[in-house]
């Protein structure tokens, strides 16, 4: 119980760490939580930031994921837990963590990239897999948010087909916090407001 209390623990404060923050804070002299769609991610970051302070945002958040995952391993290999049960907890709290920061008030961002970050670590392939599914759905729809709700919604769908049943029921649980995140743009997409990849308007 210890071992998981301090995965939980260790995932969720370095979920806490908002890359676009911190860039939008001490290279812009701005705060990102106030600039376009308000939200502290990728896309945001892109918008109101630039290309360079996205693709920064993209890898600091990526990063958390996997390495939460990894110090659970290692947490788990030295205090002996399962490890694949350690692996999921560290990803969906990694994800808590980006999406409600205590540090930040519990006004984080949507957790895909993170998502990504913790699923490489645990399935490099199945992470691949996803990433071209999104690649293809953003070309094709060009809206980064339905790529991001359907790619993540993917890797439930993998893990029943490869019979990895250990993570099925937590990537359910996962998809359905990204679509819960996703609430805003899905009423957007109703509306036919939300922008569009090829959009230059600020969220």
């Amino acid at each position: 119980m210890l071992a998981y209390i301090l995965i939980i623990s260790l995932s969720y404060f370095l979920g806490n760490i908002s890359n676009s923050y911190l860039i939008s804070r001490f290279i812009f002299n701005k705060d990102i939580r106030h600039l376009g769609s308000k939200n502290p991610g990728t896309t945001n970051a892109i918008r109101t930031l630039g290309k360079k302070a996205g693709i920064l945002t993209f890898i600091g958040d990526f990063l958390k994921g996997t390495i939460s995952v990894i110090l659970s391993i290692l947490i788990a290999n030295k205090m002996g837990v399962d490890i694949s049960l350690a692996k999921y907890i560290a990803l969906v709290a990694s994800v808590c963590g980006h999406n409600w920061p205590v540090l930040l008030k519990f006004k984080g961002g949507k957790g895909v990239a993170t998502t990504y970050g913790a699923m490489a670590a645990i399935s490099p392939l199945m992470c691949i897999t996803c990433a071209i599914f999104f690649s293809v759905v953003a070309l094709v729809t060009r809206y980064v948010s339905v790529a991001s709700i359907l790619s993540i919604c993917l890797f439930p769908v993998l893990m029943y087909i490869t019979e990895d049943f250990s993570g099925v029921w937590i990537c359910m649980i996962l998809s359905i916090i990204i679509i819960y995140r996703h609430k805003a743009n899905l009423l957007r997409l109703w509306k036919g407001e939300e922008n569009s990849i090829d959009s230059k308007k600020k969220l």
